[in-house]
C-alpha cells in the first residue's frame, strides 16, 4: 500500500525520523553536548502536535456538531504550519528548561522562560482552533 492509498500520512513521521537520525549523528560525531531530549526534538514535536491536533478536533466537533456540520476539505494549511512552528518552539523551550545548564541556542527565543512556554502553548492552541473553525463549520453558523 503506497502513501497515497494509506489512511495514515507517514511523510511527516519519516521526515521527523530523518531529522532525529541527522541530529544523533551530529551529537555522536561532533561530540556536541546535547541531551537526547534535544536530539529527539523533531519526534516530540511531531507526536505532540498530532496529539494536540486530534484533541482539539474532538473538542471542536463536540461543541459544533449538532447533526448539521459541514466539512470543508479545502481548509487552509497555513494554520497547521503556524501551529507546528509554535509547538516546535514550545518543545524547544521546554527542553531548554530541562537542560538548565546549557546556553540557549536561540538566545531569547529558546531561553525556556515560563512566559515563552505559555506564549507558544497559547499560540499553538489558537492556531489549532483557527484551523478547526475553517475545517468544520456548523450550518447554522455559515455566513
Amino acid at each position: 500500500m503506497t502513501d497515497e492509498q494509506s489512511p495514515l500520512q507517514w511523510r511527516g513521521f519519516r521526515l521527523a525520523g530523518l531529522l532525529c537520525l541527522g541530529l544523533a549523528i551530529v551529537k555522536l560525531t561532533l561530540e556536541r553536548q546535547w541531551s537526547w531530549w534535544r536530539v529527539l526534538l523533531p519526534f516530540w514535536t511531531m507526536v505532540g502536535h498530532n496529539a494536540l491536533y486530534i484533541a482539539v478536533g474532538f473538542v471542536w466537533l463536540h461543541f459544533v456538531d449538532d447533526g448539521e456540520a459541514t466539512v470543508n476539505k479545502e481548509a487552509p494549511d497555513r494554520y497547521q504550519v503556524a501551529a507546528l512552528l509554535c509547538f516546535f518552539l514550545f518543545v524547544d523551550n521546554l527542553v531548554g528548561r530541562l537542560e538548565r545548564g546549557q546556553p540557549p541556542a536561540w538566545q531569547w527565543l529558546g531561553s525556556g522562560q515560563w512566559q515563552l512556554l505559555l506564549l507558544f502553548a497559547s499560540l499553538t492552541l489558537f492556531c489549532q482552533l483557527l484551523y478547526w473553525s475553517e475545517a468544520i463549520r456548523s450550518d447554522s453558523y455559515s455566513p
